[in-house]
């Protein structure tokens, strides 16, 4: 069973990413706002890139499920208050408290 989840996940990122995030988009100067405006599909693909890129930052190849949804929303109130912000700010003002 443990084994079984993470690779749907992965399965479910490439099929959900691939088309969702047709077009490049340059997630350095995302801003909150944009991220906000997105559809629901587009967001779960941000929130995915996200979460590999801070795992990647961290040298960590484990996720946990809980502790993901946690900081993303701790990211999306972030966001809620600073909508000027680029994402890569909320991520490491989140990952800072």
């Amino acid at each position: 069973m443990k084994l079984r989840f993470p690779i749907a996940l992965a399965a479910s990122t490439i099929v959900l990413t691939g088309q969702v995030m047709a077009a490049e988009v340059d997630m350095s100067k995302l801003t909150c706002k944009e991220v906000g405006a997105m559809p629901a599909a587009r967001t779960i693909a941000v929130a995915m890139w996200v979460s590999g890129y801070v795992h990647g930052k961290a040298g960590n190849a484990m996720l946990d499920g809980d502790k993901a949804h946690a900081n993303a929303e701790k990211i999306a109130d972030y966001c809620k208050a600073n909508p000027a912000a680029t994402l890569t700010t909320a991520v490491e003002a989140v990952a800072k408290s």
